[in-house]
């Protein structure tokens, strides 16, 4: 075996340029390297053979030791090295030359000086960067780059990707041409799918690949083709045609949608989906994305030209728009609007999608700084009516003017202000101005183990209404406010499934009190009673917003406990019990409603974490103790043993409004066999709100998802579909987004992708 290096640095450079990419090889002219590098032959041989070389020894396989790959050796081996230095090199038997990082080996390498040209016979192979091609024999024309190689086989190691080709063109400009090729990324042995193309351009540089005459071929029979399509070899973006996808709908009937992808630049892009549906017609679904140093943004706009049902237009319209200046300068707006009320129920894919009944039509703009902000907002809304529940629509506010000031730790206290002041509309409710002035103080001590913080507000709203019916069309209502709120953090060592963790067990105790004043004259233009939880407990108001300002006198007695991770202080398992106790009972209601009775609140309970092996648990209950019913439950028990298997069992009630039970699963049901489901039924209704019921199949390359779902919508419609999804690994998914919805509807859900290669750098090293 004879073993040779050259080193580019020589002012003759004739095997230097040698790489996968077809870079040329300079020409060799007669002079004294030339002897040079074949004196080195000789003489590395003879070192080669030398009993103790001494070498040192490198701890780790490591970049950047060597001359970049311009500048580097080339390295030759073979069994036998004969020829003229002016004329024709031959490397004969196992031969093999190396230079940055690219290898061509064959049973036979000859370079010839007069034709620039490189010519292997013999289990030709060429490697550089985890690609491989190999065949009988390749020619090459160094300087120009080009070159062929018949009846050739590859390999690309960083996606698990091997094709053949009935002959492949090195081309200049780092570019090759595939004639008659095939793909895939399955194993040797198996052809579950594969693509095939007539002709196939990859252009490394430009990453970008661009096939002629594609189709995708599933289990032998030919799925999806196309004349042309051009595809990413890189992160880069590219302008092209995205997956395809295809559907069945109750509503829409047979739909296909065929994305195309508009690289504007860096960074702007677009996206057009034309969407057939049999029974509607065509929606021509647009985004656009920007984003620039401060500000970035989506417009989207959905056209229905002519709906058949309907027999008329229909449209979908929205704006996102963010601003930053890093100044403390921030401003947004989000706008969506609809054509008529039915859109989103109509063409929706999924029960959240169809069930939107308030459409935003917002802006504002925000300036802050350490220790104060100021806020103008404009919030308007589309309220989408369902003819069989009316939404109240909500009061909009044209505009909205706000101030905040804090001063922390002066003398130990934290103070701030709040400052207020909004204009009102409503097509059909109170309309005018409302006033708000909120200054607070606040006196925390905190330790490692107990925290104590008192509280003191001044809240006064002055209102200036347009109805002129009403007797005083400028009420007013002041009113102090005051807590104190304080708790014990016990904690000890302890075990939890033999792992180590934290125990806590936190009493804590919050008192509160407001004067009563009579309310009955003011509007309500943004206020609701609050969503009674934990949260709730510990507030001095039990209304949202500033129309109302509950009287209290009242202390909440609660108690949490925790198991935490020692290392990373995540929360494991949390489970708490607290109760308001009333000194006096509340007599501030909104209209319509009645004042409270009783000496004590709901009782509220709370357990959420893992309670055992595998075992999540997620129970928040609302127990009423003076008429001992239950006013409102939440719970959620799900048993996940291992990936890809989860079943989940949940109950929702609350009072003589909702009551439902939701079963949702995905396990396995045979060898790579996998079925999903879900299962949400109305007691009260006496009807399937959701049903969703499908299987995965999971092959080596390739994974398949088929889901039948039915929905109900606003005005007691029912939509269903039938979805599917073909992956083909580490190429595309064919068909409908339906990992999304799997996520949504199955809680715990993991996708049972095919197995992905993970690629290192030196994994597939030659």
């Amino acid at each position: 075996m004879v073993h040779g290096s050259y080193n580019s640095h020589a002012p003759s450079r004739r095997l230097s340029r040698l790489t996968i990419d077809a870079r040329p090889l300079p020409r060799l002219r007669p002079s004294r390297p030339e002897l040079a590098f074949a004196t080195c032959l000789l003489v590395w041989t003879a070192l080669a053979r030398a009993e103790g070389l001494p070498l040192r020894l490198e701890r780790a396989l490591g970049e950047g030791h060597g001359q970049p790959a311009e500048q580097g050796a080339a390295y030759v081996r073979a069994d036998r090295v004969s020829g003229e230095i002016e004329e024709r090199l031959t490397l004969e038997g196992s031969a093999e030359i190396r230079r940055g990082g690219t290898v061509l080996r064959g049973d036979r390498i000859t370079f010839t000086v007069a034709t620039d040209e490189i010519e292997a016979a013999g289990n030709v192979r060429v490697y550089r960067d985890g690609v491989a091609v190999f065949g009988p024999s390749l020619a090459l024309r160094i300087d120009a780059r080009t070159g062929a190689m018949p009846e050739a086989g590859f390999t690309y190691a960083p996606h698990g990707g091997r094709g053949t080709a009935r002959r492949i063109e090195f081309l200049e400009g780092d570019r090759l041409r595939l004639e008659d090729a095939v793909y895939t990324t399955c194993a040797p042995g198996d052809d579950s799918w594969w693509i095939s193309a007539r002709r196939l351009t990859l252009d490394r540089d430009g990453e970008l690949g661009v096939a002629n005459g594609a189709s995708v071929h599933f289990q032998g029979v030919p799925i999806l083709a196309s004349p042309y399509f051009q595809f990413p070899l890189g992160d880069r973006r590219r302008s092209g045609l995205l997956t395809p996808s295809v559907g069945i709908n109750s509503k829409l009937g047979v739909e296909a949608i065929v994305p195309y992808y508009w690289d504007i630049a860096p960074n702007y892009d677009a996206t057009i989906s034309p969407r057939v549906m049999s029974k509607r017609g065509v929606l021509i679904g647009t985004e656009f994305r920007y984003l620039e140093r401060n500000f970035s943004g989506t417009v989207e706009y959905d056209l229905v030209p002519y709906d058949r049902v309907t027999e008329t237009s229909r449209s979908y319209v929205s704006l996102r728009h963010a601003y930053d200046n890093a100044g403390g300068l921030t401003g947004g707006v989000d706008y969506s609007r609809v054509s008529d009320d039915k859109v989103p129920a109509d063409y929706a894919r999924t029960i959240a999608g169809s069930s939107r009944l308030v459409l935003p039509q917002e802006a504002f703009v925000r300036y802050a700084q350490r220790y104060w902000s100021a806020l103008a907002r404009f919030d308007q809304n589309q309220t989408l009516q369902d003819p069989t529940d009316p939404v109240v629509k909500p009061h909009e506010r044209v505009p909205q003017l706000a101030l905040t000031a804090r001063a922390p730790r002066i003398a130990g206290i934290d103070a701030g202000v709040m400052v207020d002041a909004t204009q009102f509309d409503h097509p059909t409710l109170d309309t005018g101005t409302r006033f708000i002035v909120n200054p607070t103080l606040a006196y925390p001590v905190r330790a490692p183990g107990y925290f104590l913080v008192s509280r003191l507000q001044w809240l006064g709203a002055w209102y200036d209404l347009d109805d002129p019916r009403r007797t005083d069309q400028r009420p007013s209502r002041t009113l102090p406010m005051a807590s104190v709120d304080g708790g014990l953090v016990f904690e000890r060592q302890a075990g939890w499934f033999g792992e180590a963790a934290v125990q806590t067990l936190e009493p804590r105790l919050f008192y509160a009190y407001v004067p009563y004043r009579d309310q009955v004259d003011l509007p309500v233009f943004d206020t609701a009673e609050a969503d009674f939880n934990f949260t709730q407990l510990f507030r001095e108001n039990r209304y949202s917003g500033f129309d109302r300002v509950s009287d209290a006198n009242q202390l909440t007695a609660a108690l949490v406990g925790r198991i935490l991770d020692p290392a990373s202080g995540a929360e494991r398992l949390r489970g708490a019990i607290g109760q308001r106790f009333y000194f006096t009972s509340p007599r501030v209601t909104l209209p319509g409603g009645t004042a409270g009775s009783g000496s004590e609140s709901d009782l509220l309970l709370e357990l959420r974490g893992v309670i055992a092996r595998a075992w999540i648990a997620d129970l928040y209950v609302q127990h009423s103790t003076l008429e001992n019913k239950l006013v409102r439950a939440a719970t959620a028990l799900r048993w996940q043993p291992k990936p890809g298997s989860v079943m989940g069992l949940a109950y929702r009630y609350k009072l003589d409004e909702i009551e439902q039970v939701d079963l949702a699963a995905q396990w396995p049901i045979a060898e790579r066999w996998y079925g999903v489901g879900r299962a949400n039924y109305s007691i009260r209704d006496k009807q399937w709100v959701e049903l969703l019921a499908g299987f995965e199949y999971r092959d080596d390359c390739w994974a398949l998802r088929i889901v039948g779902q039915s929905f109900v919508t606003i005005g007691e419609g029912r939509t269903t579909s039938l979805l599917f999804q073909l992956q083909l690994n580490g190429v595309a998914s064919i068909g409908t987004g339906l990992l999304d919805q799997l996520r949504r509807s199955i809680p715990g859900y993991q996708p049972i992708d095919p197995r992905q290669t993970e690629f290192r750098r030196y994994e597939d090293y030659e």
